[in-house]
């Protein structure tokens, strides 16, 4: 008889036997929950797991500032009063915008708001748009939120020509923000709005006038003890335009700050737009021990139809993968802070929009005209705004075996977040290593599947499991989903 044709048909048994152990394995769930997806901790790696380290002393960035959003200060304007915007109507928006804690936002204040006549002395404190930007900066001071004013001007002849008649006026609006109404909570200035439009191809103002209104601003801001900081070239992708910028005014800008808006399928080169403008950055400081700040303060993926107040993406359950592919991409490059825009959908001012009627449709929740409907980016970003502190340690990740998930991990005080992106079609199985042992943490997930539970009501209660760290954490991320692992409260701060 033919040993072979016995030991065969055994070894065969022997290894379905192996496999069926490996494929119940990995559906078994913490505490007989069978929703988590949470596999317990078992002794070996399973085959095709993959494993990511947590280097807690390889820091990339020390001090992370956060994420936050664009706001446009509107809500309580006469434009948005006769589109039925009542007091209700507001207090819904306030209750989502306090949910989020937003560490810092980004606001337009249209020079056509507080300066109409552009004579550099005439100031509209008192404007209808003026006093909606106050009650919104009641919010944010109420919060603790920092805010970046941005003085745009989309008028037809810009104030910019006139260099010190234009930057005093600049240092009037800031200080009666300041100072007389006891906004603290303005931490920032930038000039204008993508300023290579303005300066460069659009309107062929001259360089220099760039330079001198910032040398000009930053004394004055001096002289008159306000506590705010210069943020510096703000372009949308110009190469160029941003070196100049750091080379012309590396000696006096607290941070320099850039757009991006790609299409999804160029991704993979955010780490290199914004590691190239770093580079950029340190080479040209002075003092290697002092570098400027550098911030994102817009930033998203365009969609099939997009331009400045439309983006055909950004209500699809797809936006969210993307977005948190892009603040991985931003935690783990060693930026130091990030703005998404924008926070919610509204209708604009008539100063900016002559013909009327004009509506911001990017957010993270549409309008009055859809009920206030959130979108899917709303419970993504939230685990971004929230699950991160101000000041957080950004640490190094080692991930092995796969390129498919993209991770980051933030430390605060001995609190964790970890983030995980899964855009492959299938699932991943993985294992976390470098957490400390005894660690409780929540695990959230934003999946499609689940965002069929939520209304517009239903903004904060996302289901979350507990676990407790031991020697490592072992899991399976469903395919094109997000995992968020923390210790943080998901109550409002």
């Amino acid at each position: 008889m033919n040993s072979k044709k016995i030991i065969s048909p055994i070894i065969s048994l022997l290894l379905a036997i192996q496999a069926l152990f490996i494929i119940s394995s990995t559906v078994v769930c913490a505490k007989g929950d069978t929703k988590s997806g949470y596999i317990p901790e078992r002794r070996h790696c399973i085959a095709n797991e993959t494993i990511i380290k947590i280097c807690n002393r390889e820091i990339i960035n020390q001090d992370f500032y956060g994420f936050g959003a664009e706001t446009l200060p509107w809500l309580w304007t006469e434009e948005n009063k006769q589109s039925g915007v009542d007091r209700d109507d507001i207090m819904l928006n306030l209750r989502r915008i306090k949910y989020l804690n937003l560490p810092i936002t980004r606001i337009f204040v249209p020079w056509e708001t507080w300066n109409p006549s552009v004579d550099y002395k005439t100031f509209t404190w008192d404007s209808d748009e003026m006093s909606s930007l106050y009650n919104m900066l009641d919010v944010y001071q109420e919060m603790g939120t920092d805010v970046i004013l941005v003085t745009v001007d989309w008028l037809q002849d810009s104030p910019w020509r006139k260099v010190e008649s234009s930057a005093r006026a600049v240092l009037e609006l800031l200080e009666y923000l300041i100072k007389k109404k006891g906004y603290t909570c303005i931490r920032y200035w930038t000039l204008t709005n993508e300023p290579e439009l303005t300066y460069g191809w659009l309107r062929r103002l001259p360089f220099k006038n760039y330079i001198q209104i910032h040398r000009i601003v930053k004394e004055g801001i001096k002289k008159r003890d306000l506590s705010v900081k210069i943020i510096v070239s703000d372009e949308v992708e110009s190469l160029s335009w941003f070196r100049n910028c750091v080379q012309s005014l590396s000696d006096i800008a607290d941070v320099f700050s850039s757009h991006i808006y790609l299409y999804p399928h160029q991704k993979q080169i955010i780490s290199r737009l914004l590691r190239e403008r770093m580079s950029i950055i340190r080479r040209a400081s002075q003092d290697k021990n002092n570098i400027p700040d550098f911030f994102i303060c817009e930033f998203g993926f365009r969609g099939l139809e997009f331009g400045a107040c439309i983006n055909s993406l950004a209500d699809d359950y797809e936006y969210g993968l993307y977005i948190a592919c892009f603040c991985i991409e931003l935690l783990n490059s060693g930026v130091d802070a990030a703005s998404l825009w924008c926070l919610h959908q509204i209708r604009l001012i008539d100063e900016i929009n002559p013909e009327g009627g004009n509506l911001m449709r990017i957010g993270l929740w549409a309008y009055k005209d859809k009920d206030w409907q959130i979108f899917p980016i709303f419970h993504l970003y939230k685990l971004f705004t929230k699950f991160i502190k101000r000041g957080s340690k950004v640490l190094s990740i080692k991930n092995t075996s796969s390129k498919k998930l993209k991770v980051a991990c933030i430390e605060y005080k001995g609190e964790y977040s970890v983030f995980i992106v899964n855009m492959d079609n299938n699932a991943e199985r993985f294992i976390i290593k470098g957490l400390p042992k005894g660690l409780k943490m929540k695990r959230y997930i934003y999946i499609k599947s689940s965002l069929n539970n939520f209304n517009k009501e239903n903004r904060n209660k996302q289901h979350a499991t507990t676990i407790v760290i031991n020697d490592y954490l072992r899991d399976i991320i469903s395919p094109k989903s997000v995992l968020i692992f923390t210790t943080f409260s998901d109550k409002i701060s």
